[in-house]
């Protein structure tokens, strides 16, 4: 027995409007009274025979139009009648196709003379050859953000232009979901005329991209919750298989240190590079590219035995400042060429200014308790000095007010025994606006310097356990409470960095501020390094405890303390150098910038790794910076940023963006994921398809046929009888009004 059922089952509602006629035929009812006049005589003479004739064609008219409304209705709702046994209309249905080709990154691997992306494409050639006039075609790519390459189904007089614009198409380099791209070409193959629709997916069942764990997804794919009909959907995975006895040598993201790098100052950048197997690399060259020229001489590598990895080091002394780009390539033929470079960028400083408002109550002098600071900051010789990168500036306390602290990266306040009000309503601004303050506590600082004025700028707060600096007979050593902390985390991967540093005096406290994070302390556990984020731009509060001078520890004695010194500039000038450090990101992080108020940007564009622009973006001005934010940095390779105008510097801003690791996961679909799969109603059955299967599945027959057609022809057949009948009534009223008015 055949199955009715119904594609826009809704519009059914329609049929409701087949009780028009009726309503109109009951208000336009005439209701007469019998009245006799003279010409009486001349209408009984009108033959009984006649009237009956007219009234029958009148219900004939009512009833035409009755069912006329109710098939357009049917019609509308486009009925089907299929999967009937004794169907009499009953043919092969067309068919809608869509082809999901997975281009992820993974997708470039080798597959026979070529990628597997290219055996996809082949995938996509042998659907189109099986299609018959009547069939569409549709595809889909997956990639980061699913793209439907033909946004209506393509007939099959256009196929020929669809294929060779789809071979002109290089393997993707993003990740991809495929339960995205199964519901983004239902949407493409519903626009379709036909009623049977075929999705065909074209992967390589890698499980990262087709995530069978997220039932989310699944759910959304299935096109659950859409009030849709349950059309004649299937849906079949095509998997593509790479080479499995190619190895793959990737170069991972690059480094560079020291974190910030100076105009003329040796820098190293190391590159991580490993084998994924399954077979040995042998002798390979890798080489170092900067700013678009190679590097010479290249790193040569004796060899990479299958899984192992190993950190390749180049030195170089960048020589242009501003935004620099670097690339780590190799020249190793494998199964992915495209992880066997990275990209990264780098800032190159000119000058790192620093100011030390030093507590001395004279402008003249040596300023004896910042000098082992300064040192640690340019430790080189007097006719040196110019050119390092870190260039500080000491004044006394009483002139501090009288200075532009914004002409400075970071403000040191060394030993201060108060501060002038101006200047700690200005210290608080500054920090706010993404500077850092280093706040040092010794021998000169009061009490009311920590608990009212620090306190009351808002730029520290602490409870002081005593009210005088504390001292122990026997000396404490340092321990690290945070080695992550970017102030101590080149040194505390060192081993025993701090084991001779020992404290003998420092002012103890308990700070206040709830997110203040201890970085090193005493051995009794009083802090004796502290740091705090202000504000919304990357400033940072930095607070020791213990004097610099040499007079309460031995750190000045240290061989770390001129790291420890120049780390802490450079992890508080991070408000100042956001956006402009050394860029080395992660596919899909986003791409970050700040820069002054002035001059003003109006306008910032990003020249994305495929030479494309993504222009005129518009960046945000808080607190006294601009700030602009880049998410959609989901393709690996190198970023560019151009601002307008061009008195913007530095410009352009480099990033390097590294490919998603995800795509280098070697796992793929199991029988049990396919089932999972299939279970969601994403999959017909739990188990690829092949070449062999495409015929049957497109040209299958389906004993049924969509009915709009004979509706169609029905409707117009019924307007044309109810035209016929409407026209017979009108000369009947005519034929019998003519003899009345003689």
């Amino acid at each position: 027995m055949a199955l009715p059922m119904f594609l826009m089952a809704p519009l059914l509602l329609g049929v409701l409007a087949a009780g028009i006629p009726v309503v109109i035929h009951l208000l336009h009812r005439q209701r007469t009274t019998p009245l006799r006049w003279g010409a009486m005589q001349f209408l009984l003479e009108t033959p009984l025979q006649m009237k009956r004739r007219r009234k029958v064609e009148h219900w004939l008219l009512m009833a035409m139009r009755i069912v006329g409304l109710a098939v357009l209705a049917f019609l509308l709702a486009r009925p089907l009648w299929i999967h009937g046994q004794y169907n009499p209309l009953a043919s092969r249905l067309p068919v809608d196709v869509a082809v999901v080709v997975d281009r992820s990154l993974s997708m470039g691997r080798t597959a026979g003379q070529g990628p597997m992306f290219n055996q996809a494409l082949g995938v996509v050639d042998q659907v189109a050859d099986l299609l018959q006039p009547s069939d569409s075609l549709s595809v889909i790519l997956a990639e980061h953000r699913p793209r439907a390459f033909t946004p209506l189904p393509v007939g099959v007089g256009d196929l020929p232009k669809l294929r060779e614009q789809l071979h002109q198409l290089q393997p993707g380099l993003s990740d991809c979901s495929i339960p995205e791209a199964i519901a983004a070409a239902r949407q493409v193959v519903d626009r379709g005329r036909n009623v049977r629709k075929i999705i065909l997916v074209a992967s390589d069942g890698q499980r990262t991209s087709w995530q069978p764990e997220d039932d989310e997804a699944w759910r959304l794919a299935a096109g659950s919750g859409r009030g849709e009909p349950d059309r004649d959907l299937s849906i079949h995975e095509f998997l593509l298989t790479p080479d499995g006895g190619a190895s793959d040598l990737s170069v991972g993201q690059i480094s560079v240190q020291p974190n910030l790098v100076g105009l003329g100052l040796p820098a190293q950048i190391l590159a991580t590079v490993s084998n994924s197997g399954p077979k040995d690399i042998g002798p390979s060259t890798l080489r170092l590219t900067v700013n678009g020229q190679a590097i010479d001489p290249p790193h040569q590598l004796s060899g990479l035995a299958a899984g192992q990895s190993t950190t390749v080091r180049f030195d170089y002394t960048f020589n242009t400042p501003g935004s620099n780009w670097i690339e780590v390539s190799s020249d190793v033929v494998d199964s992915l060429p495209a992880d066997n470079d990275a990209v990264a960028a780098v800032n190159v400083w000119q000058k790192l200014p620093v100011l030390v408002i030093d507590g001395q109550l004279t402008r003249f002098g040596r300023f004896k308790s910042s000098e082992f600071l300064v040192s640690a900051m340019q430790p080189v010789d007097a006719s040196q000095e110019s050119t390092t990168l870190i260039q500080p500036r000491v004044a006394s306390v009483v002139e501090s007010a009288d200075l532009n602290l914004d002409d400075y990266f970071v403000v040191i306040v060394n030993d201060c025994a108060q501060l002038p009000s101006a200047v700690q309503d200005k210290l608080a601004d500054y920090a706010r606006s993404g500077h850092g303050v280093w706040i040092i506590l010794g021998p000169r600082t009061e009490a009311s310097f920590v608990s009212e004025q620090l306190a009351g700028a808002g730029i520290f707060s602490a409870v002081l356990n005593d009210p005088a600096p504390h001292g122990e007979s026997t000396p404490q050593s340092t321990q690290v409470l945070d080695a992550q902390n970017p102030m101590v985390a080149l040194l505390a991967g060192e081993r025993d960095a701090f084991s001779g540093a020992i404290t003998q005096k420092w002012w103890s406290l308990r700070p206040r501020d709830p997110d203040a994070e201890v970085v090193l302390a005493a051995a009794s556990g009083d802090p004796l390094v502290l740091e705090r984020p202000m504000g919304r731009n990357g400033g940072r509060i930095a607070v020791w405890c213990t004097s610099v001078d040499g007079q309460w520890n031995n750190w000045p004695l240290m061989p770390n303390f001129v790291p420890l010194v120049n780390e802490t500039i450079y992890h508080l000038s991070g408000g100042q150098t956001k956006g402009l450090e050394n860029c080395a990101l992660q596919a899909g992080q986003p791409l970050v910038w700040t820069g002054p108020a002035e001059p003003m940007v109006q306008s910032i564009d990003v020249t994305l790794p495929d030479g494309t622009i993504d222009g005129n973006k518009s960046p945000t001005l808080a607190n006294g910076r601009y700030e602009f934010r880049y998410n959609d940095a989901f393709v690996p390779g190198l970023y560019a940023m151009h601002f307008t105008p061009t008195e913007v510097k530095p410009q352009p801003v480099y990033y390097g963006v590294g490919i998603d690791s995800r795509e280098l996961d070697p796992r793929t679909m199991g029988s049990q994921d396919r089932q999972r799969v299939a279970d969601a109603g994403c999959l017909d059955e739990p188990h690829p398809i092949s070449s062999d299967d495409l015929g049957g599945i497109i040209r299958r027959e389906n004993r049924g046929v969509d009915l709009w057609k004979y509706l169609a022809l029905f409707v117009l057949l019924n307007l044309l009888g109810e035209t016929y009948v409407t026209y017979r009534l009108i000369q009947a009223q005519q034929g019998v009004a003519a003899p009345a008015a003689v």
